[in-house]
């Protein structure tokens, strides 16, 4: 394996400026064009289990089945119930001539076997009520003994089993009275009580003062000097009584009523887990659309890993207690949703084995097929440098990496100014936002301004608002905490990126030496947490010895560099390579170079990340196509919605399409850039001007 940096090769400022300048081998590179069309870039998950994920069923199949058991198991209990309160009929005994027995109802009228009929499923559906009550309030009851003890619970069962409380009273007969629990001067204990009557049967409470000469007789904290209050417990009321709902919650799928929310079947795990297929927005776009839409919190979902906005993407998602009944109903534009199960836990990121790639590089050259193939066999068994992509670094000409590196300085004030400072490309309001606060340093004034999908930045400015004068650090921690992390995970990046180079130019990638670090164990799986969570991974990191290295005992594929941080080791050798990167920044590399931990290597744990990255599952082919929209590789989308393209045909003679693309699909790891990979295959900058100008160079070629 031969390192690259030459002929037939682009390194561009933008990637050098983040440390992206060496090339893992010295294959012949080509252009073409990237994402032309979203369906060009297609990424499935790979789940922890091996499994690719594929969006291919919209129905709510799995409720329907369950549903119908929970139906099943209903009816058995009413006809159980049922046939115990029925009197014995003195004819029911009777045999005919044939040995069956009578129909109880054969002499009746129609008339009257209807009118039998109508009340028997009235009173069949008055007995499931009281039967669904009474399982639930001893539920409810044994819950309510262990936090409020058997007298309380007594008390609660009687009001729970009084008419009007949980099913209506009888016609002219007024509601029960509230219940008033036993006082308490503790908030905890009363909080704990609210949410209780919110989960077991949605009844609304409030709090209400203890009557003056009454001792508290629920718990009492001793020193707390908060008044003694009770929680008061309400009836339900009738959706149509007087004051609308009477404060009940509504369910929106069955119309309200007397059940208020649809209760949660017993045993049924409370997750659903389903697969997200979107195009053109990002996870964090496509789960604040379902959380709108569903009037559920953004946190209630649970996703492994964000995935890119231009393309069609493909990932398990879990949200908490929302039927699949519910989700299949929803109308979205851009994305599907399907595939349901549910789970017992939520997925969290990490959660993932990688990604599955289905790339179309557009505008291929006549001819240069052989090149291409070769060039991707190459990448299948070199590999290539695993950077940190572009978009680690941000989209603006202000990378995240140099805010963090202010950030790590302490050097609040220019970290301020990096963030707000105007900057080419923006939008006309936040141009002007930004040029208020630079010309007038008036945040108040900026704050008015700054449309509300800047976060950061009208984070900060609110922060600036409140703060003191000149108390940058206060401000600063106004930005929501996964975003301050960001800077300083970007400049961890840039420090690996540079690093990588800089180990590339100085001892290539034919062959591992001594005082590379490698993880002794022959993990395979992702090693690129910057929340440090592999914990055995930091105590099996170690440096190879000279005989090792002259024995080749390990591949450049084993060698791993470290994302700086206090859990992570450094050989002599990486370390100098570290060290001068930092100083070169004003960096401090080890513990705490100021007061502000937060912003310190020293409080980051650090992680490990591979130097050189092998795709696997690698196929391709050529496809031939005359319209420049068609789509050339399917989608989960178009599978479940097939389009026909007349206009794509298998590589062949030129009268089969004068337009030439290569269809590439690779799986890899998490946290590695399908980008970089390209880049590597293509002997190409990763940058969107290079992509926009091989673009508008194609279409040229192609007009002309």
């Amino acid at each position: 394996m031969e390192s690259a940096k030459g002929a037939n090769t682009v390194v561009d400022d933008e990637e050098k400026a983040v440390g992206i300048e060496c090339y893992a081998n010295t294959a012949s590179g080509f252009q073409a064009i990237l994402k032309e069309r979203y369906t060009d870039f297609i990424v499935n998950e790979i789940g922890l289990d091996g499994e690719v994920v594929h969006l291919t069923s919209l129905d709510a199949a799995v409720d329907e089945e369950i549903d119908s058991r929970e139906q099943e198991k209903r009816q058995k209990t009413i006809v159980q119930l049922s046939a115990t309160q029925e009197e014995p009929d003195d004819h029911s005994d009777r045999q005919l001539d044939d040995g069956k027995k009578a129909p109880a109802a054969a002499a009746a009228t129609p008339s009257e076997t209807q009118g039998e009929g109508t009340d028997a499923k009235v009173e069949q559906t008055e007995v499931a009520a009281s039967v669904d009550f009474s399982a639930e309030i001893e539920i409810a009851v044994a819950d309510f003994v262990k936090l409020a003890g058997p007298a309380e619970a007594e008390r609660l069962k009687e009001f729970l089993e009084q008419p009007g409380v949980l099913l209506p009273a009888a016609e002219g007969k007024p509601a029960p009275a509230p219940l008033i629990l036993a006082s308490s001067n503790d908030k905890a204990y009363r909080t704990r009580m609210h949410v209780f009557f919110n989960s077991h049967f949605q009844l609304m409470t409030d709090t209400v003062e203890a009557p003056a000469d009454e001792e508290a007789s629920g718990p009492v904290k001793k020193d707390s000097k908060r008044p003694c209050l009770c929680i008061r417990v309400h009836p339900r009321k009738p959706v149509n009584s007087k004051g609308g709902n009477g404060g009940q919650k509504r369910n929106r799928d069955e119309g309200g009523g007397w059940k208020g929310h649809r209760r949660w079947p017993a045993n049924l795990p409370q997750y659903l887990e389903f697969t997200l297929c979107k195009e053109n927005k990002d996870t964090g776009d496509a789960i604040g659309v379902l959380s709108r839409i569903l009037h559920v919190k953004p946190r209630s979902f649970g996703f492994a890993g964000t995935k890119d906005r231009r393309g069609v993407t493909s990932q398990r998602v879990t949200i908490f207690k929302v039927r699949a009944a519910r989700m299949a109903k929803l109308r979205l534009l851009g994305m599907k949703v399907g595939n349901y199960r549910y789970v017992d836990r939520d997925l969290r990121l990490g959660d993932l084995k990688g990604n599955l790639f289905t790339l179309t590089l557009r505008g291929i050259e006549e001819g240069s097929q052989l090149s291409i193939s070769e060039a991707v066999r190459t990448l299948r068994t070199s590999g290539f440098i695993n950077y940190f992509g572009l978009q680690r670094f941000g989209s603006h000409s202000i990378g995240t990496h140099v805010v963090g590196a202010a950030l790590l300085r302490g050097a609040w004030e220019e970290a301020v100014d990096l963030i707000l400072r105007p900057r080419d490309g923006d939008k006309p309001q936040v141009a002007m936002a930004r040029s208020i606060f630079k010309e007038q340093g008036n945040a108040a004034a900026a704050l008015k301004h700054m449309p509300t999908w800047c976060v950061a930045e009208r984070s900060l400015l609110e922060g600036l608002v409140r703060a003191q004068k000149n108390d940058y650090v206060s401000a600063f921690s106004s930005i929501p905490r996964t975003t301050r992390k960001m800077y300083v995970h970007a400049y961890q990046s840039y420090l690996w990126n540079r690093a990588a180079s800089e180990r590339v130019r100085r001892h290539g990638l034919q062959r591992v030496v001594a005082g590379d670090l490698i993880i002794d164990t022959g993990c395979q799986t992702d090693i690129d947490n910057e929340d440090g969570d592999n914990d055995w991974i930091f105590s099996n990191v170690r440096e190879v010895t000279p005989e090792e290295a002259s024995a080749g005992v390990f591949s450049i594929t084993d060698v791993v560099l470290p994302l700086p941080g206090s859990r992570v080791i450094y050989s002599e050798s990486v370390q100098k390579i570290y060290e001068e990167i930092c100083q070169s920044d004003g960096v401090q590399l080890v513990g705490f170079a100021h007061s502000v931990r937060e912003y310190s290597f020293g409080y980051l744990t650090g992680a490990y990340r591979r130097l050189v990255t092998k795709p696997d599952k690698v196929k391709f082919d050529f496809v031939r196509y005359s319209d420049p929209s068609a789509d050339l590789a399917e989608t989960d989308l178009a599978r479940l919605q097939p389009v026909q393209h007349d206009t794509v045909k298998p590589a062949g003679k030129a009268e089969e399409g004068e337009l030439l693309a290569l269809r590439l699909s690779f799986s890899l790891p998490t946290a590695s850039y399908a980008t970089m990979a390209i880049r590597e295959l293509m002997k190409s900058s990763s940058s969107q001007a290079s992509h926009k100008a091989a673009t508008l160079s194609a279409n040229h070629i192609v007009q002309n």
